[in-house]
């Protein structure tokens, strides 16, 4: 005779039911696909970035700050806030 729990089901000694390990299986398989992807895509754009001069990274940085003034501010603000921070501690 097996024996039960409180539920009335057997206890099966895991720590989750074979749908959800599937499912966090899955989930972790997607995730680091991504992640590959992402690391790809990094090594390629560095890969570019580093082939430029100095003058065509200035001049693509000018152009993208006059396309996304927002966005060059917000970055701008958060890279302040960012050093602020690192550099009160000390």
């Amino acid at each position: 005779m097996t024996q039960t729990d409180s539920s009335g089901h057997e206890p099966s000694g895991r720590f989750a039911p074979d749908p959800v390990r599937e499912v966090l299986s899955s989930l972790g398989s997607a995730a680091g696909e991504k992640a590959k992807e992402i690391l790809t895509a990094s090594r390629e754009k560095f890969e570019q970035i580093r082939k430029k001069s100095l003058e065509d990274l200035y001049n693509d940085t000018k152009t993208y700050i006059r396309e996304n003034p927002g966005k060059s501010l917000l970055g701008a603000l958060a890279a302040g806030f960012i050093l602020g921070k690192i550099l009160r501690r000390r």
